[in-house]
């Protein structure tokens, strides 16, 4: 049931982009009849190729090319689209991938555009708006929560090293290995001038 309705909004986003840019069909349209599986935790899509290069669903196909995306990154492509195809991995037929990962990348959603055929251009452009507002500043306090989470277990309840600190370890190491190894020549040197006497 998810799956289908994931399977459904995604087709008619897709579609309805492709719909406003012909290059983008113009590049699909040489891979009519392949297959992109894409993968994103936990849900699982899989399209195909129509003719005039736009989307289709496939039914039990193997696919050509594996999209696996970031989730998390999703939510913020209304501010930024390449953000959801920056911690993108692609497996399968080469050249599908790239075009495919092409047109993914340069496709411009128009969210504005979607939502005033529902409730008017002026309260989409305020909803939109505060959308990528509230999406910057979530991702400013997940960086700022990640700085303090990390300051916290590397300063103050130390469960990890700073690199400067292993670094600065590692030279010790070196320098008391270098220390030993002399103190092992001087005592060879004594004992055996030792022996001489």
């Amino acid at each position: 049931m998810i799956d289908q309705l994931v399977t459904g909004v995604s087709l008619a986003v897709l579609n309805r982009m492709l719909g406003r840019e012909a290059w983008a069909r113009e590049r699909l349209a040489p891979f009519a009849g392949r297959v992109a599986r894409f993968h994103a935790a936990p849900f699982a899509l899989s399209l195909q190729i129509a003719a005039g290069g736009t989307f289709a669903e496939a039914r039990a196909m193997e696919p050509d090319v594996t999209v696996g995306l970031d989730l998390a990154a999703l939510p913020l492509a209304l501010a930024d689209p390449s953000a959801a195809m920056r911690n993108v991995s692609l497996q399968g037929d080469a050249e599908f991938a790239q075009a495919l990962g092409y047109v993914l990348q340069n496709l411009r959603p128009e969210p504005e555009e979607e939502l005033s055929r529902f409730i008017g251009d002026a309260a989409a452009q305020r909803v939109v708006g505060f959308l990528r507002m509230s999406a910057g500043h979530w991702r400013a306090l997940a960086e700022r929560m990640a700085e303090a989470g990390a300051h916290y277990a590397i300063t103050e309840n130390p469960m990890l090293v700073a690199r400067a600190d292993v670094a600065q370890f590692n030279a010790d190491v070196a320098r008391l290995r270098d220390d030993v190894a002399r103190l092992e020549k001087r005592i060879d040197l004594r004992v055996r001038s030792a022996r001489v006497a």
